[in-house]
């Protein structure tokens, strides 16, 4: 009876915390992205200069705040491509994913986006999006489907996430998104904050939480570097690692123990309703297999590494 009595307290206790959890984190979720109302004005197809044709996958290493790249590519880019490339992962890694870029940094990396969407080997970059199936899309091109990690933005609304300083309720982890036509699903990792360490109830040095806005994407042969959005709904899940191999009672008093990643772990929070509403637009410059650069229409960029392992 005893053990049934602390199982009933443990889940209402958890209930009650997700309910908190989710009215304060979603809502701080929704405002990191940010529907982007302007027109979307025409666009051309364009032409890749990359004399290698389509880049295969490659091995890529990253971190919240730097990356390294190893590739092997079958096929070679353009040299100019692939020093491009070289400079602007460069410039993600020295200023902490744009976080701590000065003017003069966003100006380079603007200027060697530009430069490198010259060589962008991808004529159709938003076709795995495309509302009819098209029966000329070339399977073997580069696609939009697929997990991929922030290394570099200039848009305030993600450089902000680090507003809450060293005693931040949570650490900022990295930053991705998950594309699975129609889906794409915005994800931001929180970690447990460094002063929390010797608290009760703030879980192991490596439990986290996910954070996902979750949208669905459209686009069409007119625009074809160009994804609509419409936001369909919210998740928030937990993991809370290996520090505690004590699974215990992982729906119950013990999962409030353990932490917030370990309560989400056990109760994920998915909110769908049947109504979705217009979130945005975004343009893609460059798609390879493994690195994407997109621009939204109040002008910011987005650089994305290709990487399966963390989400």
């Amino acid at each position: 009876e005893s053990t049934k009595s602390r199982n009933m307290i443990g889940n209402k206790i958890s209930v009650g915390l997700l309910v908190f959890a989710f009215c304060v984190v979603g809502a701080r979720l929704c405002l990191s992205f940010q529907p982007i109302p302007t027109p979307l004005p025409a666009l051309g197809t364009g032409r890749s200069q990359c004399s290698g044709g389509i880049v295969v996958a490659t091995t890529l290493h990253s971190s919240s705040d730097s990356v390294t790249m190893k590739s092997s590519l079958k096929i070679s880019l353009d040299p100019e491509a692939i020093q491009l490339k070289d400079d602007l992962i460069a410039l993600a890694s020295a200023t902490r994913r744009g976080f701590s870029a000065s003017r003069t940094d966003r100006e380079k990396s603007k200027s060697i986006i530009n430069d490198l969407a010259k060589y962008n080997p991808s004529d159709q970059p938003a076709a795995a999006y495309y509302d009819v199936a098209s029966d000329d899309i070339n399977e073997n091109r580069s696609t939009l489907a697929g997990k991929w990690t922030l290394i570099y933005t200039d848009a305030p609304d993600i450089t902000s996430l680090e507003a809450g300083g060293p005693f931040s309720t949570a650490k900022l982890g990295r930053i991705g998104q998950e594309c699975n036509p129609p889906s794409i699903k915005n994800v931001i990792e929180w970690q447990r904050p460094d002063w929390a360490s010797s608290l009760p109830f703030s879980g192991g040095k490596s439990s986290r939480i996910l954070q996902k806005v979750c949208c669905e994407g459209s686009a069409t042969k007119d625009n074809p570097r160009a994804v609509d959005l419409k936001i369909v709904g919210l998740e928030l899940s937990g993991m809370n690692g290996d520090d505690d191999n004590d699974v215990g009672d992982r729906n119950g008093l013990n999962s409030f123990l353990k932490g917030p990643a370990a309560l989400l772990e056990s109760n994920p929070v998915k909110l769908q309703g049947p109504l979705t509403a217009p979130f945005g637009k975004f343009e893609i410059l460059y798609l390879d297999d493994e690195m994407r650069i997109t621009k939204t229409y109040q002008g910011y960029y987005a650089v994305n590494i290709r990487d399966e392992t963390w989400f």
